[in-house]
């Protein structure tokens, strides 16, 4: 067992919430709990979590509602990857948990071996992402670290203005140039062979050809947390290009 990761867990339920800490406990006794969504709320915005496991059903706030809070506004956590716990196996719940900013959906029971999966999938995620980055352009310029440089610049400069422009069409409700807009970053992105990046601008593109304006805000919302991620980040992955020992 280990503490060098924190979790905060969220349930109404009190045996349910006994039992989640119970299993998670195999990996961590840094849990913190919240007997419902008002209170996760209060906690989430106080200190950061690594990781954050939700019930969509709390009085007060929902699960839905704080993970729409999370990654709604400036706060410790609005990057934290967060877990949807239901008593529902409908895709249409699962789907609703997605667009409200949840990584992940658990239904209940939750198995011991879905836990262990989910974060050793996350936590080799959070120990790679600059490394992957820098990985990916380097095979794309061919181990020319110096043109790899070049590109990365390039893209950094490039994302804040692509992402402003998907904003501000959507905010005036102009969905084609949204869609336009979010295009031309499907192939940058298609370029750069920056899988996660690409797999949320494809959900973005899906929605935004369906004409669904209220999703297409909340599919942006995970975009633009994943960019800005990125952009916070571009040091690092400048770094990691710079070493000669980077594997591929």
């Amino acid at each position: 067992m280990t503490n060098d990761f924190s979790i905060l867990i969220a349930d109404d339920n009190e045996i349910n919430l006994w039992l989640l800490r119970e299993q998670l406990e195999h990996w961590t006794t840094n849990i913190t709990s919240a007997k419902d969504g008002r209170e996760a709320w209060q906690l989430l915005q106080q200190r950061p979590y690594d990781f954050i496991f939700l019930d969509v059903n709390m009085p007060f706030l929902s699960g839905f509602d704080v993970a729409e809070n999370l990654r709604g506004t400036e706060n410790y956590n609005r990057q934290t990857p967060a877990v949807a716990v239901t008593a529902h196996a409908q895709n249409q719940q699962q789907e609703r948990a997605i667009a409200a900013g949840f990584n992940e959906c658990l239904v209940k029971p939750i198995r011991l071996y879905q836990l262990e999966q989910l974060l050793a999938r996350w936590r080799q995620l959070e120990t790679v992402n600059a490394e992957y980055y820098a990985a990916q352009i380097l095979r794309k310029a061919q181990d020319n670290r110096q043109l790899s440089q070049t590109l990365m610049g390039k893209l950094f400069a490039q994302l804040p203005s692509l992402i402003f422009d998907i904003e501000q069409a959507l905010g005036n409700g102009q969905l084609q140039q949204a869609w336009e807009a979010n295009h031309k970053l499907h192939g940058t992105f298609c370029f750069y062979d920056f899988a996660d990046c690409l797999a949320v601008v494809e959900n973005l593109q899906k929605v935004l050809e369906q004409a669904d304006a209220e999703l297409a805000q909340r599919h942006f919302s995970h975009l633009k947390i994943k960019l800005n991620w990125l952009l916070d980040n571009q040091d690092q992955v400048l770094r990691c290009l710079a070493e000669d020992d980077l594997t591929l």
